[in-house]
């Protein structure tokens, strides 16, 4: 169930007016906790059996975490929900892919032995609130949450329908207290969660599903097109999947807005970085931070020793690449974030400019130095995260070499052509583009273009509807696309 799906309006409306009509705050969790498990079965009723699976082991040891306070006990069941649920996760995921290596492997050395493979159907969101669950866990053996005594609570908190397949991932010690209110519907998270919802379709449908076709006809197939076209096929690449996946993020926290819960914020404008540190620090930024407290900071070494900090940051790098994909262009992808971001520790690229003092004054040729070296730092961090893009997008070995060779050796010499680009309409993907830069700097000055329209008044606010409602009739996609990262 797609949320730009009649079935996903028919369900938001059913669930608001639910909402609206029950009063008990119990009757509300359990309500909720329904819609949310109906969301997740309308793709595959069977999988609903995993989250339930994820859900009760790690309420039981929580509970059992704070039952004890042997050191021993509360490894072993902390090791217990880790392992379900990475389990679970590593063989829906990565087991087939594991499995196809080693056999790939043993071909090619001459080997006739092959290991069965499940061909299992990639549960939706299965990262997602795998890292989710297993996140609060890790917090109450920390000593950072206590354990929840509410199975509908717990429950809810993992299966929250608004971000459950795509984020933004949530931690138990920022959603589970506001599961302890009582749910009322107030114009005023109506209508700006309302606006969140818009920004999101916006950027979904009318900038991501419009311009994917033109990147999809240059990278799945980039043999042969030259140096200007890959560069359009990534740039268009780099917006498209942006737009598609904080425009989800913009639903999700739109949706849970309305019943007056604060889903974090994922995307910072992370394309105006200045370094590709910065830069992850803008992007899917509750994976980034889950990452850092739930496994770069747990491995030894990572605040005692610089060598093996950045051994820890190459392993963190190349699993988060895996998370994204079970594929080697994953892991490279992962390996190549993990070398800039060591090369910008060990350079202090990423510290650049931080060493004047709080209020120190600016000179105007002090200013104008600041101004180049700003726009120097962001493009070289655009054209870094470009390249990086190369890994992500395109699969195949032969095509990353090719496309990477293009990007960085730029092809002057070449002959204009359509290179059978024409069915992807490059002359409205070109005119999104420029579409999604005004409105992206709006967005920056107005601190975001939902929150400028909390902002407005009924006329002003009339006006924006209007617009958004003719523009998502005109370029509302012919076809039904998800979201990019409900694959990962």
């Amino acid at each position: 169930m797609l949320f730009q799906t009649p079935e996903f309006l028919v369900l938001i409306l059913s669930v608001l007016v639910g909402i609206a009509l029950i009063r008990t705050h119990t009757l509300q969790l359990v309500f909720l906790l329904a819609a949310s498990y109906i969301f997740y079965m309308w793709w595959n009723p069977a999988y609903i059996f995993l989250i339930v699976f994820s859900t009760l082991i790690d309420y039981f040891v929580g509970n059992a975490l704070g039952r004890t306070d042997n050191r021993g006990a509360r490894v072993r069941l902390l090791t217990l929900s880790c392992v379900a649920n990475l389990g679970l996760l590593s063989t829906f995921k990565y087991f087939d892919f594991f499995t196809d290596s080693i056999n790939q492997a043993i071909l090619s050395s001459g080997g006739s032995t092959q290991l069965p493979t499940l061909h299992v159907l990639l549960p939706i969101g299965i990262s997602f609130y795998t890292f989710q669950s297993m996140s609060y866990t890790i917090d109450v053996f920390r000593g950072k949450q206590k354990p929840e005594r509410s199975l509908a609570r717990f429950a809810l908190y993992v299966a929250f329908f608004p971000q459950l397949v795509a984020g933004p991932i949530l931690r138990s010690t920022q959603f589970l207290p506001q599961l302890y209110k009582v749910v009322n519907l107030r114009p005023e998270n109506l209508r700006a969660g309302f606006h969140l919802v818009l920004s999101g379709l916006v950027k979904k449908l009318v900038i991501a599903d419009n311009i994917s076709p033109l990147a999809d006809s240059i990278l799945n197939s980039p043999q042969g097109l030259p140096s200007p076209v890959i560069w359009v096929g990534l740039i268009t690449f780099a917006v498209q999947i942006y737009c598609d996946f904080a425009g989800y993020s913009d639903i999700a926290r739109g949706l849970g807005r309305m019943f007056g819960y604060d889903i974090p914020i994922n995307f910072n404008f992370p394309y105006l970085s200045k370094s590709i540190t910065e830069l992850w620090q803008r992007w899917h930024i509750t994976l980034s931070t889950w990452l850092r407290d739930y496994l770069y900071g747990s491995l030894p070494g990572s605040r005692t020793n610089l060598l093996l900090a950045y051994r820890n940051l190459m392993i963190t790098m190349v699993l988060c690449g895996l998370w994204h994909g079970a594929g080697w262009n994953f892991a490279l992808f992962g390996a190549y974030l993990g070398t800039v971001l060591v090369i910008e520790w060990l350079t202090g690229w990423n510290r650049i400019g931080r060493g004047r003092r709080a209020g120190e004054a600016l000179t105007p040729i002090d200013k104008w130095r600041k101004k180049i070296l700003d726009i120097v730092r962001w493009g070289v961090t655009m054209y870094v995260i470009l390249l990086g893009y190369i890994f992500f997008r395109v699969h195949s070995l032969p095509d990353i070499i090719y496309t990477a060779k293009k990007f960085i050796v730029f092809d002057f010499t070449f002959k204009f052509g359509t290179w059978g680009l024409a069915k992807a309409n490059p002359f409205k993907a070109v005119m999104l583009l420029g579409a999604f830069v005004v409105l992206h700097a709006i967005s920056y000055r107005m601190n975001g273009i939902s929150g400028w329209m909390d902002r407005m008044n009924r006329l002003q606010q009339s006006a924006v509807y209007l617009m958004v409602t003719l523009a998502l009739i005109w370029l509302w996609p012919s076809a039904e696309k998800s979201f990019v990262y409900f694959q990962f």
